[in-house]
């Protein structure tokens, strides 16, 4: 439980962390990645569709402003989710207290949110983006509460290794599908947030975007196989039953055929290709992972058993 209480706290912070990344891009930046966004969604129903190739920038001017609020509903239920999750473990409030604790935050978060990008170049504090994050958030806990009641009307189990595992693939295959365009584009705003903050803090004018952008993409692909490595570990340990050093040689073995996989997947995205060497930064970065976490499983399990064999020799005495 105390695990649960944990993680649950460290998703709410991660989402908002989130959201205050978005907010902190200038209005050149959003745009640009919004605008990337709805041009891909375009295309893809341009050519389902069949319709004429020139309705395309038409159409992306048209649905511009409804996908940023798309995203602005999305990124906000997912906060109302989270946050759900976290109100519900960590007090003995009530279903509908935590769903109303929740909205709260959330709405209270959208406010902070808004009058943040007051200080934003380029962007503006609006009454109603803090109507639709509340919807959105409205919308995260009730999912968070219907699936409360599926759970407990069906009796299902619900395992947090196994779905933070799928999430993480989830993650990585939706930084996949991303098409070279847009990919580009958030690791040059990533990029970008480093320079400033390695300006402001150590007064280093010398980092470049364009010098540091391709090691920002490195460093993201092992960080994220990183994470697949620990949680894969920790749930061949917890939910399969496996020992640390056999977890360690299975999260790799899947880690990496993941990593094979998801650069084919990488040669049916526009701009994109499969590279060799992505494959053994991605299976790198899972061998980390995993080893780490299994050395720390490890030395908890010896811990264990030395705070056991002592517990006995005191009984004994006594």
């Amino acid at each position: 439980m105390k695990k649960i209480r944990v993680i649950s706290c460290i998703l709410t912070f991660a989402v908002m962390v989130l959201i205050f990344f978005f907010s902190s891009q200038n209005s050149v930046e959003s745009s640009g990645v919004s605008s990337s966004v709805t041009r891909e969604i375009v295309g893809f129903f341009v050519g389902l569709l069949r319709l004429p190739a020139e309705t395309e920038n038409g159409m992306v001017d048209l649905m511009h402003n409804f996908v940023r609020k798309t995203a602005h509903f999305s990124v906000f239920a997912a906060l109302g989710v989270s946050s759900s999750l976290m109100f519900s473990v960590n007090t003995k409030k009530r279903p509908l207290s935590v769903f109303a604790w929740a909205v709260a935050f959330s709405m209270l978060y959208a406010v902070s949110d808004e009058l943040h990008q007051l200080f934003v170049s380029g962007r503006s504090g609006r009454v109603f983006d803090v109507f639709i994050d509340t919807c959105g958030a409205v919308f995260g806990a009730a999912v968070y509460r219907s699936i409360c009641i599926i759970r407990k009307k069906f009796s299902y189990k619900f395992d947090w290794w196994i779905t933070c595992t799928v999430i993480v693939m989830i993650a990585i295959f939706l930084f996949s599908s991303q098409t070279s365009d847009v990919s580009n584009e958030l690791s040059k705003t990533v990029s970008k947030l480093i320079v400033d903050a390695a300006e402001v803090l150590f007064g280093n004018n010398e980092l470049t975007v364009a010098a540091i952008n391709s090691k920002v993409r490195k460093v993201a692909h092992f960080i994220l196989y990183f994470t697949l490595g620990c949680v894969c570990t920790v749930m061949m340990i917890k939910k399969g039953g496996f020992s640390p050093y056999n977890s360690y040689l299975i999260a790799t073995a899947v880690s990496a055929a993941y990593a094979s996989c998801d650069e084919l997947h990488q040669a049916f995205v526009d701009g994109r290709g499969p590279l060799i060497s992505d494959v053994r930064l991605d299976t790198c970065g899972a061998v980390a992972g995993s080893f780490i976490c299994a050395s720390v499983c490890i030395m908890l399990r010896k811990r264990k058993k030395a705070h056991g064999r002592k517990l006995c020799s005191e009984r004994r005495y006594l």
